[in-house]
């Protein structure tokens, strides 16, 4: 009997165990504030843009943070950099920024989200930074030359049907010139006629 109590109890334990990691992910930071730069254009080729992100502990104890990005998406953009760590401990009502630079080294199809998690214990928060690329690699450009091109395309055949209009109109025209001139020499020819 005290085999099963012992069992039961730890079966019990793992359990509470697993609803609080559970409950644990899906909550936000407590006694945290965070305040952060969540959109930046990107001129491609540049050295790159900063976000702040501003960490406040309003708790009663020390807390200890990570910034975590999502280092698979920035693979894909280029590189990036935390200053003054990736790793920052808070005292009560203490403030640090940090500074996360990010560096497109790649082409831009538009625009990018980039999750970044602050941690803290067994509580996190994910931030969404945004990155919109400007310059030659950005997508309205490559949508206006279509336009423009297909501006160009419409255009041009416009002209080509206002000329062959034209053309016919000339010729119809002219056939019809052609034929009151034959008439008034069949009218001219017969008046001559009547007279002798």
């Amino acid at each position: 009997m005290n085999k099963h109590i012992i069992i039961g109890a730890f079966l019990l334990s793992i359990l509470i165990l697993f609803s609080n990691l559970s409950l644990a992910e899906t909550t936000e930071i407590k006694d945290t504030s965070i305040d952060y730069i969540s959109y930046r254009e990107i001129v491609v080729g540049e050295p790159g843009v900063i976000y702040q992100i501003k960490i406040t502990n309003i708790g009663t104890r020390e807390r200890d943070y990570e910034v975590v990005p999502d280092t698979d998406i920035i693979r894909n953009l280029g590189t990036y950099r935390i200053d003054p760590s990736d790793k920052i401990t808070l005292k009560p009502n203490e403030q640090k920024t940090i500074y996360f630079y990010l560096a497109v080294e790649k082409e831009l199809a538009g625009r990018t989200i980039i999750p970044v998690e602050i941690r803290t214990g067994l509580e996190e928060k994910t931030l969404d930074l945004v990155a919109r690329p400007i310059g030659p690699f950005q997508e309205p450009l490559q949508e206006s030359a279509f336009l423009i091109t297909a501006f160009k395309v419409v255009l041009i055949i416009i002209l080509v049907i206002i000329i062959i209009l034209a053309l016919i109109f000339s010729f119809r025209k002219m056939k019809v010139r052609k034929e009151e001139g034959e008439e008034s020499k069949h009218e001219f020819d017969e008046d001559i006629e009547t007279y002798y």
